[in-house]
């Protein structure tokens, strides 16, 4: 019997909803807002979808989406 791996791939987010350019906010466009539930986003967490905006995730949601933290002076 084969079992699948419950592990991300690398880079993959877990259960993320799907980020659509036309349906966010200006500010979450501008990275004044998460991307996922317009709170206040954490530079720790970029999140890299879409070219040219910089979208940032909130802690919680960085936390359940599997976002994985970078150094905020980069």
């Amino acid at each position: 019997m084969t079992t699948r791996s419950t592990q991300p791939m690398a880079g993959a987010y877990v259960d993320a909803p799907v980020i659509h350019r036309e349906r966010l906010s200006p500010q979450q466009i501008a990275g004044r807002s998460c991307c996922w539930c317009s709170g206040t986003p954490d530079p720790r967490f970029p999140v890299p979808i879409l070219r040219g905006d910089a979208l940032f995730a909130c802690s919680p949601c960085a936390s359940m989406y599997g976002v994985p933290a970078v150094e905020a002076d980069q």
